[in-house]
């Protein structure tokens, strides 16, 4: 019997995640001790991304007795985290080879009008998502019904209102307000995101602080210090999973719950498993072109293009149902390219390394909000909350030249010391 047409073994499960999860915790380790510091660019990944691809399926294992997705075939389950490990080698290769190289951006920079930002980001987040709350006030003790009922028609009002509040943290936190001062935004924009009833902006708000810490205040964090970290955000994740999704039962069924939403592995593997005959790159190039058209542009707009696609094909309940689409991983990779997936991820993962280290070496430089935008991005930090849509690096990139060309408006260029002019040029 082929190896494709082989139900994976309890065994052959264990050992598979065990090895591809030490891979990615050694490249992890040998990144952090490269910067001497165990909170870095993928301190974010390896928090969200060592629980859900292997802490969850080892727990389902060990408390159900059963293989987690035993009703895929040892082929997908080996592809899926075989190909998981070889990103994260890429990544950091790519990272590490650079070296000091930077590359320079259009418009010079300055540091001013950071805190009219900030309060004008926060001020439109607010008053574009208070017409929702009025709209959905009986859901207000329940924001995940309100994230379900707001998925599609109002746009402008959640995503939109969600980006302006994580620019306000990003913005405030470079300025030099007393601490009150930032304290009120960031707890204003938490409390905003967590109306939206998505939990992912809210770690999204608690990572931009983290890494504000690392490339701007340049802490330098040990191991035990990121592992009690990262124990506090499992906590604050069942915290948000009990005030959002109103959790109750035994602790079995509340893993249950939260497994549900680690699906990126099983997800691929019912794409590798199906034989879905390769879209060509399809599916990838819809979703970096025609989901970012706004709907209110194209009334006609279909909704079955990129990872919707797949959502329609394996979970027609939740495409018809307009609940949103389920996380399928690297089988949207899969399903365009095949078994050449590994090498498009493996070549993808090579160039963020390299974007990475470069825009982390300008962040170093500049400390400017334009740079630290960019980084976050890189690290898996996104200010565009928007799911089922490509790598939005090319709009995070437009995102930063614009705060670099409104931070000197009324202000000329910043030279430093010994960088006049490359500064200012940077």
């Amino acid at each position: 019997m082929q190896m494709a047409e082989t139900m994976v073994s309890r065994e052959v499960s264990l050992w598979v995640i065990a090895g591809s999860m030490a891979v990615s915790i050694a490249c992890y380790i040998w990144l952090s001790r490269r910067e001497e510091s165990y909170l870095n660019i993928l301190t974010p990944g390896i928090v969200i991304n060592i629980p859900a691809y292997y802490l969850l399926p080892l727990a389902y294992m060990g408390l159900f007795g059963k293989v987690f997705g035993s009703e895929y075939t040892a082929y997908a389950y080996v592809y899926v985290y075989a190909t998981l490990a070889v990103e994260s080698v890429g990544f950091v290769l790519a990272y590490l080879w650079t070296g000091q190289k930077m590359i320079r951006l259009p418009f010079a920079l300055s540091y001013r009008n950071f805190t009219a930002a900030a309060l004008g980001c926060l001020g439109f987040a607010v008053a574009l998502y208070v017409p929702v709350l009025v709209k959905f006030r009986e859901y207000i003790a329940d924001p995940r019904e309100i994230y379900r009922l707001t998925h599609t028609g109002f746009g402008l009002e959640t995503y939109v209102s969600s980006i302006l509040g994580l620019l306000a943290v990003v913005f405030i936190l470079f300025t030099h307000r007393r601490w009150f001062v930032k304290c009120f935004v960031v707890i204003s924009v938490a409390g905003l995101l967590w109306l939206h009833g998505s939990k992912g902006q809210v770690l999204t708000l608690v990572f931009l602080l983290l890494l504000f810490g690392a490339y701007v205040k340049g802490k330098k964090v040990g191991f035990l210090g990121v592992l009690m970290g990262g124990l506090g955000v499992a906590g604050m994740v069942l915290a948000l999973f009990a005030l959002t999704m109103q959790l109750g039962g035994s602790a079995i069924s509340t893993l249950e719950t939260i497994s549900s939403y680690s699906d990126f592995t099983q997800n691929a593997m019912l794409v590798i498993d199906s034989r879905l005959p390769a879209q060509d790159g399809r599916l990838t190039l819809e979703a970096n072109t025609y989901a970012l058209v706004p709907r209110a542009l194209m009334p006609g707009k279909r909704k079955d293009f990129g990872t919707f696609y797949l959502a329609k094909k394996f979970y027609p309940a939740w495409y018809f149902g307009d609940t949103g689409s389920p996380a399928f991983g690297i089988g949207v990779q899969y399903a365009d390219f095949g078994c050449f997936a590994v090498l498009y991820l493996l070549l993808f993962s090579l160039l963020r390394g390299w974007l990475a280290r470069i825009f982390v070496n300008r962040l170093k430089l500049t400390r400017h909000p334009a740079d630290f935008v960019i980084v976050a991005f890189l690290a898996g930090v996104s200010i565009f909350p928007i799911g089922g849509v490509g790598w939005l690096f090319p709009e995070a990139l437009v995102v930063a030249l614009l705060i670099r060309y409104l931070s000197r408006l009324g202000a000329r260029p910043v030279l430093l010391g010994g960088h006049a002019g490359e500064l200012s040029h940077a």
